[in-house]
């Protein structure tokens, strides 16, 4: 009642002043207004009914209409279902209110065009109020596209000889860069061993001069990984957050991507780091050394053997001859830790394996691959170790898990129950020191309270791959079918994802009861 009193006062009012006053008038009508909103008077507010690129009015960037979604009257997504690296578009749109900004950029529906490459804020005004919404304008799956074309579109055949080639990565809304377009000329081959033979095969990138992807440091050398064996294309992704998380001093760094190979798609592939030597990557000095447990070594790689490792040690970095101050260095240095670590007093942290060997790396590395019950951890191969000159021998970093986390059948490793990297030789050995056994408990506790991020991440994961996935699976087809070394097939992909999730919360659970817990 005592609004509406004063609503008919401020009325009475407006009719007494002179109208010539327009400053007068306009501050007492908006007095007015703030008192029709107190009593509950219908004002307009701001709001985006709908939104729509229409082909008619993009007729060189669309084949069909996009309608875009309003979701939770905050977020606008549009998908464009086609590649289209141009988001320089016209909107067809209706709204409430006065007016409708970009970026602070008015809009006019069928006359305005506007750059949707990153994301917009949308702003709806009227009168006093307004009303901002962020909209998303997707191309094809949503994922950044590498476009690379090898000079005079010769086949990569070979996982040795590299291919010229040029590299044009084109962002997505969502990438690290929205938008942005990275081009490089440089070199491709193959790259893997059991990958390599797949229908969908992984590449190795190397570039004279250092590029940069998707908001990664620089460096010549680059890979794409395929993920054909793993139905999920998650199993590597979710092993590196393990890895970030973790208290390692490094794990690659990876991004999802479409590849386009000579005009042709060529699926879904992981686009990261090749690992080597540097300083943001295996960070050990000029002087330092990364090595790898590895089965396949041949007389091609550089390599020693120990006592208790039944593969060889093959130095991947940097480029040595077998008896050169080098080799001897780094061949000495392990072999006297892998004797200390079997001595009879390899107990004692100031003359036992401590000594020599990095207690946080070797307690993370054996975690996170225990975790994920991963074969090729079983010192097979895959299983990375750097060394810098005057520091102890660390393990990691960590590599190689599409056929981990139960997508394997043999070693029973699709059983998430049951021992597999304690029993390999040095983890068998460093489970006999009570010093080693309570710090795996310990960071186990770590890695079981940040189980919710990891199903958190990987449900992120698959939502971001939800349409990548259908363009993969129509090109390769691995959804409901067999590919090794598969011990199940769940059909869909979220089937997939949820056997995924199911298989690492009875694998957490087994461990918890197995570290008393």
């Amino acid at each position: 009642m005592k609004h509406l009193t004063y609503l008919i006062i401020l009325l009475t009012s407006l009719m007494m002043i002179d109208c010539t006053d327009l400053d007068e008038v306009n501050r007492r009508l908006d007095t007015l207004e703030d008192e029709m909103e107190k009593t509950g008077y219908d004002i307009t507010s701001p709001k985006l009914t709908s939104m729509e690129f229409l082909a008619s009015a993009n007729p060189n960037e669309l084949i069909d209409n996009v309608k875009c979604d309003i979701i939770g009257d905050s977020v606008v997504e549009c998908w464009i279902h086609h590649i289209t690296d141009d988001k320089l578009l016209t909107p067809h749109f209706t709204f409430n209110g006065d007016s409708v900004m970009a970026d602070g950029v008015k809009l006019v529906s069928d006359v305005s065009t506007y750059d949707f490459k990153a994301p917009v804020k949308l702003t709806v005004y009227a009168s006093k109020k307004a009303k901002e919404y962020t909209l998303y304008v997707h191309a094809f799956t949503g994922l950044p596209i590498l476009w690379i074309e090898t000079e005079g579109r010769e086949e990569i055949i070979s996982t040795e000889d590299y291919l010229n080639a040029h590299f044009r990565l084109v962002e997505d809304v969502c990438s690290p860069s929205a938008g942005a377009i990275t081009e490089a000329d440089g070199h491709i081959r193959g790259r893997g061993n059991s990958t390599w033979n797949a229908p969908k095969r992984p590449y190795r990138l190397k570039f004279d001069e250092k590029v940069g992807f998707l908001g990664e440091a620089k460096d010549k050398s680059w890979v794409l990984l395929a993920n054909y064996f793993d139905k999920t294309a998650l199993r590597n992704a979710t092993a590196f957050y393990l890895g970030e998380i973790s208290l390692l001093d490094y794990t690659p760094h990876f991004h999802f991507v479409e590849v386009m190979l000579n005009g042709q798609y060529c699926g879904t592939y992981q686009l990261g780091d090749h690992l080597k030597i540097s300083e943001n990557r295996v960070n050990v000095g000029d002087d330092g050394f990364l090595l790898e447990i590895d089965e396949r070594a041949d007389e091609s790689d550089v390599f020693f053997h120990l006592s208790y490792i039944a593969q060889p040690v093959v130095i991947k970095d940097p480029d040595v001859e077998v008896g050169d101050d080098n080799y001897n260095y780094v061949k000495d240095f392990v072999a006297t830790a892998e004797a200390a670590l079997f001595s009879e007093n390899f107990t004692n942290p100031d003359e036992g394996w401590q000594k020599y060997m990095d207690m946080d790396s070797f307690v993370d590395w054996y975690l996170i691959n225990e975790i994920a019950k991963n074969t090729d951890a079983m010192f097979v191969s895959s299983c990375y170790m750097n060394l810098k000159r005057g520091g102890k021998l660390k393990m990691g970093p960590i590599w190689d898990y599409d056929i981990a986390f139960g997508n394997v059948n043999y070693n029973d490793n699709c059983n998430p129950e049951g021992i597999c990297i304690r029993i390999v030789s040095w983890f068998d050995r460093l489970f006999q020191d009570p010093a080693f056994t309570t710090k795996v408990k310990g960071r186990f506790a770590y890695f079981y309270n940040h189980l919710p991020d990891i199903m958190d991440n990987i449900n992120k994961n698959a939502t971001y791959l939800r349409y990548s996935v259908m363009e993969n699976n129509n090109k390769w087809g691995t959804l409901y079918n067999y590919t090794w070394p598969n011990y199940d097939i769940w059909g869909s992909y979220k089937n997939e994802i949820q056997n995924l999730k199911n298989w690492i919360q009875q694998r957490f659970e087994w461990l918890k009861s197995e570290f008393d817990m």
